[in-house]
Protein backbone atom coordinates (compact mmCIF):
# COMPACT_ATOMS: atom_id res chain seq x y z
CA UNK A 1 0.00 0.00 0.00
CA UNK A 2 1.27 3.78 -1.04
CA UNK A 3 0.11 5.70 1.60
CA UNK A 4 0.55 5.11 5.71
CA UNK A 5 -0.83 7.92 7.86
CA UNK A 6 -1.97 8.34 11.54
CA UNK A 7 -4.61 4.91 9.73
CA UNK A 8 -3.09 2.16 7.76
CA UNK A 9 -6.62 2.28 5.96
CA UNK A 10 -7.49 5.81 6.05
CA UNK A 11 -5.26 9.26 5.08
CA UNK A 12 -6.61 12.88 5.21
CA UNK A 13 -7.66 15.09 2.33
CA UNK A 14 -4.36 16.96 2.14
CA UNK A 15 -2.40 13.08 2.67
CA UNK A 16 -4.18 12.13 -0.55
CA UNK A 17 -4.00 15.31 -2.56
CA UNK A 18 -0.02 15.36 -2.25
CA UNK A 19 0.13 11.55 -3.06
CA UNK A 20 -2.22 12.20 -6.23
CA UNK A 21 -0.70 15.50 -6.92
CA UNK A 22 -3.51 17.75 -7.01
CA UNK A 23 -4.64 20.73 -4.86
CA UNK A 24 -7.07 20.06 -1.69
CA UNK A 25 -9.65 21.73 -3.07
CA UNK A 26 -9.54 19.16 -6.24
CA UNK A 27 -9.33 16.43 -3.86
CA UNK A 28 -12.39 17.50 -2.12
CA UNK A 29 -14.25 17.81 -5.70
CA UNK A 30 -13.28 14.17 -6.18
CA UNK A 31 -14.59 13.08 -3.06
CA UNK A 32 -17.77 14.82 -3.52
CA UNK A 33 -17.83 13.07 -7.24
CA UNK A 34 -17.25 9.82 -5.76
CA UNK A 35 -13.61 9.42 -7.49
CA UNK A 36 -12.14 9.45 -3.88
CA UNK A 37 -13.89 7.15 -1.22
CA UNK A 38 -14.27 9.28 2.07
CA UNK A 39 -16.28 9.38 5.60
CA UNK A 40 -16.40 11.84 8.57
CA UNK A 41 -15.22 11.59 11.95
CA UNK A 42 -17.74 12.07 14.61
CA UNK A 43 -15.64 15.39 14.93
CA UNK A 44 -16.69 16.19 11.36
CA UNK A 45 -12.59 15.33 9.82
CA UNK A 46 -13.04 13.86 6.40
CA UNK A 47 -11.23 10.44 6.35
CA UNK A 48 -10.52 9.11 3.08
CA UNK A 49 -9.58 5.59 2.20
CA UNK A 50 -6.14 5.08 0.98
CA UNK A 51 -7.43 1.99 -0.96
CA UNK A 52 -9.28 4.60 -3.41
CA UNK A 53 -6.31 7.16 -3.64
CA UNK A 54 -4.30 3.78 -4.41
CA UNK A 55 -6.74 3.19 -7.37
CA UNK A 56 -6.64 6.41 -8.33
CA UNK A 57 -2.81 6.51 -8.51
CA UNK A 58 -2.66 2.90 -10.29
CA UNK A 59 -5.44 4.37 -13.24
CA UNK A 60 -3.02 7.49 -13.15
CA UNK A 61 0.44 5.35 -14.27
CA UNK A 62 -1.50 3.55 -16.35
CA UNK A 63 -2.17 6.25 -17.91
CA UNK A 64 1.21 7.57 -18.12
CA UNK A 65 0.52 10.39 -15.63
CA UNK A 66 3.28 11.34 -13.56
CA UNK A 67 2.62 12.16 -10.03
CA UNK A 68 5.32 13.72 -8.13
CA UNK A 69 5.68 11.86 -4.86
CA UNK A 70 6.32 13.46 -1.64
CA UNK A 71 8.72 13.60 1.16
CA UNK A 72 8.26 11.22 3.90
CA UNK A 73 8.47 12.36 7.40
CA UNK A 74 7.73 10.18 10.87
CA UNK A 75 6.91 11.78 14.45
CA UNK A 76 7.72 9.28 17.08
CA UNK A 77 6.66 10.63 20.69
CA UNK A 78 5.15 9.70 23.79
CA UNK A 79 2.50 12.96 24.65
CA UNK A 80 -0.52 12.32 22.35
CA UNK A 81 -1.37 15.90 22.44
CA UNK A 82 2.05 17.25 21.80
CA UNK A 83 2.50 14.79 19.04
CA UNK A 84 -0.81 15.41 17.22
CA UNK A 85 -0.26 19.42 17.59
CA UNK A 86 3.14 18.85 16.23
CA UNK A 87 2.00 16.18 13.27
CA UNK A 88 -0.76 18.87 12.44
CA UNK A 89 1.50 21.67 12.78
CA UNK A 90 4.44 20.66 10.30
CA UNK A 91 1.90 19.13 7.97
CA UNK A 92 0.40 22.49 7.37
CA UNK A 93 4.53 24.33 7.59
CA UNK A 94 5.44 21.60 5.34
CA UNK A 95 2.65 20.70 2.65
CA UNK A 96 5.53 18.73 0.37
CA UNK A 97 5.46 16.51 3.30
CA UNK A 98 3.41 13.79 3.77
CA UNK A 99 3.25 13.38 8.10
CA UNK A 100 2.53 10.50 9.86
CA UNK A 101 3.06 9.72 13.63
CA UNK A 102 3.08 7.01 16.08
CA UNK A 103 3.55 7.19 19.81
CA UNK A 104 4.40 3.28 19.16
CA UNK A 105 8.70 2.96 18.46
CA UNK A 106 8.22 -0.43 17.33
CA UNK A 107 5.34 0.35 15.20
CA UNK A 108 7.92 3.40 14.35
CA UNK A 109 10.44 1.23 13.00
CA UNK A 110 7.95 -0.74 11.16
CA UNK A 111 6.49 2.10 9.92
CA UNK A 112 10.41 3.24 8.66
CA UNK A 113 10.66 -0.39 6.59
CA UNK A 114 6.86 0.61 4.57
CA UNK A 115 7.00 4.00 3.97
CA UNK A 116 11.15 4.67 4.25
CA UNK A 117 10.40 8.22 5.22
CA UNK A 118 12.95 11.05 4.54
CA UNK A 119 12.68 12.73 7.78
CA UNK A 120 12.61 10.77 11.58
CA UNK A 121 11.59 13.38 14.73
CA UNK A 122 11.57 11.00 18.02
CA UNK A 123 11.90 11.72 21.47
CA UNK A 124 14.82 11.09 23.43
CA UNK A 125 12.88 8.69 26.03
CA UNK A 126 10.08 7.06 23.70
CA UNK A 127 8.40 3.85 25.28
CA UNK A 128 11.33 2.45 27.14
CA UNK A 129 13.23 2.13 23.70
CA UNK A 130 16.81 2.97 23.81
CA UNK A 131 16.84 6.13 21.21
CA UNK A 132 20.11 6.16 20.36
CA UNK A 133 20.26 2.29 18.81
CA UNK A 134 17.43 3.30 16.83
CA UNK A 135 18.76 6.32 15.67
CA UNK A 136 21.92 4.14 14.99
CA UNK A 137 19.94 1.55 12.77
CA UNK A 138 17.66 4.13 11.07
CA UNK A 139 21.02 5.79 9.49
CA UNK A 140 22.96 2.58 9.30
CA UNK A 141 20.03 0.96 7.32
CA UNK A 142 18.08 3.68 5.53
CA UNK A 143 17.10 2.74 1.88
CA UNK A 144 17.20 6.70 1.12
CA UNK A 145 20.51 8.05 0.39
CA UNK A 146 20.23 10.41 3.27
CA UNK A 147 18.08 10.37 6.11
CA UNK A 148 17.51 13.44 8.83
CA UNK A 149 16.77 11.59 11.92
CA UNK A 150 15.97 14.40 14.82
CA UNK A 151 16.01 13.99 18.00
CA UNK A 152 13.66 15.20 20.97
CA UNK A 153 15.10 16.21 24.09
CA UNK A 154 13.27 18.16 27.37
CA UNK A 155 16.53 19.11 29.11
CA UNK A 156 20.50 20.10 28.98
CA UNK A 157 21.09 17.15 31.30
CA UNK A 158 19.01 15.45 28.49
CA UNK A 159 20.38 16.90 25.79
CA UNK A 160 24.23 16.65 26.77
CA UNK A 161 23.33 12.72 27.44
CA UNK A 162 21.95 12.48 24.02
CA UNK A 163 24.78 14.11 22.44
CA UNK A 164 27.72 11.80 23.64
CA UNK A 165 25.26 8.60 22.37
CA UNK A 166 23.95 9.86 19.54
CA UNK A 167 25.58 9.76 15.89
CA UNK A 168 26.82 12.67 15.00
CA UNK A 169 24.65 13.33 12.29
CA UNK A 170 21.87 12.92 14.75
CA UNK A 171 20.10 16.36 15.06
CA UNK A 172 19.10 17.54 18.38
CA UNK A 173 16.02 19.75 18.97
CA UNK A 174 14.70 21.14 22.55
CA UNK A 175 10.93 20.22 23.42
CA UNK A 176 8.56 21.63 23.55
CA UNK A 177 8.88 21.70 19.78
CA UNK A 178 9.37 25.36 17.87
CA UNK A 179 7.37 23.79 15.02
CA UNK A 180 8.60 26.76 12.44
CA UNK A 181 11.95 26.31 13.76
CA UNK A 182 12.04 22.57 12.93
CA UNK A 183 10.36 22.60 9.72
CA UNK A 184 13.18 25.10 8.65
CA UNK A 185 15.60 22.76 9.49
CA UNK A 186 13.83 20.19 7.30
CA UNK A 187 13.64 22.40 4.39
CA UNK A 188 17.12 22.45 4.81
CA UNK A 189 17.57 19.11 4.43
CA UNK A 190 15.11 18.73 1.77
CA UNK A 191 16.79 21.39 -0.18
CA UNK A 192 14.73 24.27 -2.10
CA UNK A 193 12.81 23.38 -4.75
CA UNK A 194 11.28 20.45 -3.18
CA UNK A 195 14.69 18.43 -3.82
CA UNK A 196 17.24 16.93 -1.72
CA UNK A 197 20.78 18.51 -2.04
CA UNK A 198 21.78 16.05 0.70
CA UNK A 199 22.18 16.55 4.63
CA UNK A 200 23.71 19.08 5.89
CA UNK A 201 26.29 18.58 8.79
CA UNK A 202 24.74 18.59 12.27
CA UNK A 203 25.75 21.72 13.33
CA UNK A 204 24.76 23.59 10.91
CA UNK A 205 20.84 22.35 10.62
CA UNK A 206 21.12 22.64 14.87
CA UNK A 207 22.15 26.49 14.17
CA UNK A 208 18.94 26.75 11.72
CA UNK A 209 16.53 26.22 14.93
Amino acid sequence: MIAETISSQTCSTRDAANLLGISVRTAQLWVEEGRLQAWKTPGGHRRILVESVDRLLLEQRCAGIHTPVPFGMLIVMNGEKERQALHGGLGELLPECLVTSTACPYDGLLRVGEMAPDVVVMDWRVGGLDAARMAQVLLGRARKPQMLVVVLVASDRARDEARTQLPEAVVLVDAPVNGEGLAATVRAFLGSNGRRRGALPASRLEAVL
